[in-house]
């Protein structure tokens, strides 16, 4: 099967070009989502990583796979894969987070759910809008259980807190960091720096580089 760039696929056509998309495809793409998510999940800094990125496909001169090992600041470990050629996936955008205590995993088809993993007591899954999370959580949950939110309620999530902000700058009044929960130049530069050092490590062979 010819390549989905060769098939009148605009959007592969793009992204396939370093021209257009720059040093990376697939971790520049879904990559950085991945690292703005664990990063805004956990609050750890990356310390060094690993990356090996793969051009899998005929003619590609940009990654099309790629996986990363990760060494936080505080001694944690991660793992990352991103991938445009697992044949059968929609997204498949999920996340297992272990600690001292258990582990959470939340999956993006399955968004409305949380599984909670804690150790010596029965896995359990939460409900958005039905069972309770912490009150700056809970006020992102605009609808009972049952009803799905998704894609387009994040956005406007991110658009309610940021207007919320200016309207209470506007008014002098003073700024919580609740108030300030919503993507900011910093998290812009630390996606474009991940991107970076992941192809850094990459084009020398799959070392480890300081992030």
């Amino acid at each position: 099967m010819a390549p989905a760039e060769k098939q009148g696929s605009k959007q592969a056509e793009w992204r396939t070009d370093p021209k257009i998309a720059g040093k990376s495809n697939s971790m520049g793409d879904l990559g950085s989502h991945i690292e703005n998510m664990i990063s805004y999940i956990t609050g750890l800094k990356i310390k060094r990583l690993c990356a090996m990125m793969d051009k899998i496909g005929e003619g590609r001169v940009l990654d099309t796979n790629a996986t990363v090992m990760l060494e936080f600041e505080n001694g944690a470990k991660g793992n990352y894969w991103t991938s445009q050629v697992a044949a059968g996936y929609d997204n498949a955008f999920k996340f297992r987070i272990f600690g001292t205590k258990g582990a959470i995993c939340w999956d993006q088809e399955a968004n409305n759910y949380l599984e909670v993993r804690r150790f010596g007591q029965p896995n359990s899954t939460l409900s958005r809008g039905k069972d309770p999370f912490y009150p700056h959580a809970q006020s992102f949950s605009r609808i009972p259980s049952g009803h799905p939110e998704g894609y387009f309620e994040a956005l406007a999530n991110i658009y309610r807190v940021f207007t919320g902000a200016l309207i209470k700058q506007k008014s002098g009044e003073k700024l919580t960091e609740n108030d300030l929960d919503f993507p900011n130049a910093e998290m812009g530069l630390d996606g474009v720096r991940f991107i970076g050092k992941c192809v850094e490590s990459s084009d020398k062979g799959a070392v480890w580089v300081d992030f």
